[in-house]
């Protein structure tokens, strides 16, 4: 989150160095002809997020942010929607527990493969964001003192902070041993931790050179999917805690028990849990179409149609009493 916060506010500040604007505190001119910039590529509510994050800026500084209120600044986001779209969402792909065990086979047990597969483990289980354990600097990183193993075979792993942390008081997530399974989260880590000790303020995940960033595990998971035989579209460094989601979900868990294993504070885990991919739901919507041919003919009443065979009509009246009923009538 603080990331894109501060994307978004380097990219206002390059605007208004480019055009002569003075960045702090915000105009309506400088606002707005910096999100009809950011609109030629981003969708409505991306901008939307950069302006919540401009704002957010003002706030920490102590400008006045009245003029965010400015109904201009939502004409600009409008015009924008209308004259560019919505734009195509994205494929987003759950990385599934199904999926997980298969590419994890594909991981080789060297040093580079052990932190892999451990952080690959921990993330699903503990359903995280993949900024809480990636890292770009070592100063930055989730530590080997983060993790606690427990007498009963369990292990908590604590995070320094996290988007429903702000105040970094730290979080503390409990993950369960499943010792049959191959991708335990505990059995990841204590072989990570008996094959490669280090030191408390070391990496929690590492890799032989570089750091271990997202767009590096990202990478790591496109390669491993592809050794699987599965296509890496529509896969990303969100997908393991969307899969983790999707999978509690399958497995019979409610609503609010997914919420509380991944932290979720809204009802943001709904786009997860009730997600229909388009073919799936063309496939439903042909399924229910179908059935509009399947409905059994109607019954009929058979007395009803007794009385009305047995009525006295005009074809079953004999022909001179027929003629006398219309010489009275005439």
């Amino acid at each position: 989150m603080r990331r894109n916060y501060d994307s978004a506010r380097s990219s206002y500040e390059s605007l208004c160095h480019l055009n002569g604007y003075v960045p702090f505190p915000a105009t309506v001119k400088s606002i707005t002809h910096w999100l009809a910039e950011v609109m030629r590529t981003a969708k409505p509510d991306t901008a939307k997020g950069y302006l919540k994050a401009l704002r957010a800026t003002h706030v920490e500084h102590g400008y006045n942010t009245l003029v965010f209120d400015d109904k201009r600044i939502d004409l600009v986001i409008r015009g924008g929607k209308r004259f560019y779209g919505e734009g195509e969402k994205r494929l987003r792909l759950p990385l599934t527990a199904p999926i997980l065990r298969q590419i994890v086979n594909e991981i080789r047990a060297d040093y580079d493969g052990i932190n892999l597969k451990a952080a690959l483990c921990v993330a699903f289980a503990g359903f995280l964001r993949s900024g809480e354990f990636t890292w770009d600097s070592p100063v930055n990183c989730l530590p080997r003192s983060s993790i606690v193993f427990n007498s009963d075979n369990s292990v908590i792993l604590t995070l320094p902070s996290s988007k429903t942390d702000p105040f970094r008081h730290g979080v503390a997530i409990h993950l369960a041993s499943s010792p049959n399974s191959s991708i335990c989260p505990v059995n990841a880590l204590r072989q990570l931790y008996l094959l490669y000790p280090c030191q408390p303020n070391y990496p929690l995940f590492s890799r032989s050179f570089g750091p271990f960033n997202r767009q590096y595990f990202v990478d790591k998971i496109k390669e491993l999917l592809l050794r699987a035989g599965i296509s890496t579209a529509g896969f990303s460094g969100h997908s393991l805690r969307k899969g983790a989601a999707v999978s509690a979900a399958a497995n019979g868990m409610s609503k609010d028990e997914i919420k509380l294993l991944g932290r979720w504070k809204s009802d943001a885990v709904d786009i997860y849990i009730n997600e229909i991919s388009k073919s799936e739901q063309i496939l439903k919507l042909l399924h229910l179409n179908s059935k509009l041919h399947d409905f059994p003919p109607p019954k009929v009443d058979t007395s009803l149609a007794t009385a009305v065979h047995h009525s006295p009509t005009v074809s079953t009246i004999p022909t001179p009493l027929l003629h006398r009923r219309l010489a009275r009538r005439d």
